[in-house]
């Protein structure tokens, strides 16, 4: 397989570090201006500053995969630091061999933790090839994570990593490796191409880092123990919740060795098994999966009515887009929002039968 090298010639002109660093800073301004004084950001901005982005093809932009967005990438990790949230990545380098492979590793970089992450790109949609591949990578280079970056991730292949995460959750970091489904898409303003990365399929982090801890010995798994371990203001909240979830017929409630919070799944799905809809902690919070409802529960034409309810039922809810946290929450709220999301969820499993 030929080496790829950086294309030469004319290049799509993208934001520079510090304009990305300062449309952040503009962004939050802009954001804590509107909320507080909206009429008068309203009066002050003129309309044509206001620009629609403009769906780009991405071969404008990188002619070619592996001589063009490969090594932009690798040159440019930070693009995913937001998107992963992995923290910051690290390049450890481009078309990594593996013995007894006839193919090389598009890029192997390490997240902050100094885990290893694989990268494995292809324009088009993914298919059985490069999924399959990148897993013998990631075995091959000991990373902790697959990420799958591709235009389109068809339905099976969502599946099928969702699978891999929730068995990633169960044996935890030590022994499993996290996938990632990443969407790529740009966008053009003006003349600058935008390119946006979208996550459809990852595992649920909040779960998982707690199987980094080590263990105090003991039994940790029962429900008693892990309300031993909440606030006392918080026990009841967390027992209610508790309560109501083991009335539900076929609720299932998953309990990590030495873990901080108690997942508590629904088998709605007969692709992905036990779902999370929402897991509390013993420091008295909340998480609630926003980003993993938006791929594998509800449709897009629904996340305005998700986002709505979400807030009626969690009115401490951070603003974060994948993963939110709520305090001070009532037990009848986080019941009525899991029934909403139960009852999207079947809804949709009887369409796609």
């Amino acid at each position: 397989m030929p080496s790829r090298r950086h294309r030469r010639g004319s290049r799509a002109e993208f934001p520079s570090a510090e304009d990305r660093a300062g449309s952040a800073i503009c962004n939050r301004q802009v954001h804590r201006a509107t909320h507080f004084h909206t009429d008068a950001v309203t009066a002050r901005l003129p309309s044509d500053l206001i620009v629609r982005p403009e769906p780009a093809n991405i071969r404008v932009v990188w002619p070619n995969e592996a001589h063009d967005f490969t090594p932009w990438l690798a040159a440019n990790l930070s693009w995913l630091d937001e998107t992963l949230e992995l923290g910051e990545l690290q390049l450890v380098g481009t078309e990594m061999p593996i013995p007894g492979f006839a193919r090389n590793l598009d890029i192997l970089a390490t997240a902050a933790d100094g885990t290893r992450i694989a990268i494995e790109n292809q324009y088009r949609k993914v298919d059985h090839d490069h999924l399959t591949r990148g897993l013998a990578y990631a075995v091959g280079h000991e990373c902790g994570a697959l990420v799958v970056i591709a235009e389109a991730h068809g339905r099976e292949f969502v599946a099928i990593a969702d699978y891999l995460n929730h068995a990633y959750e169960s044996v935890g970091a030590e022994r499993g490796i996290a996938v990632f489904l990443v969407e790529l898409s740009v966008q053009k303003v003006g003349a600058h191409f935008v390119p946006r990365f979208t996550v459809v399929s990852r595992p649920n982090t909040w779960l998982t880092d707690v199987h980094q801890s080590p263990s105090g010995g003991g039994d940790d798994r029962s429900v008693a123990a892990f309300l031993a371990r909440c606030p006392a203001d918080f026990r009841p909240v967390a027992a209610q919740v508790i309560e109501d979830w083991q009335r539900r017929e076929g609720a299932f409630i998953r309990i990590t060795p030495s873990s901080a919070s108690i997942s508590l799944d629904y088998p709605y799905s007969a692709t992905t098994g036990h779902t999370s809809i929402y897991g509390i902690y013993d420091n008295g919070g909340l998480g609630v999966q926003r980003g993993y409802y938006r791929a594998s529960v509800v449709p897009d034409e629904r996340v305005e009515e998700m986002d709505a309810v979400m807030a009626s039922c969690f009115p401490t809810l951070t603003d974060k887009p994948f993963y939110r946290t709520a305090r001070d929450f009532e037990p009848a709220g986080a019941a009525r929002f899991a029934d909403w999301l139960i009852a999207v969820g079947m809804e949709e499993e009887q369409t796609q039968a």
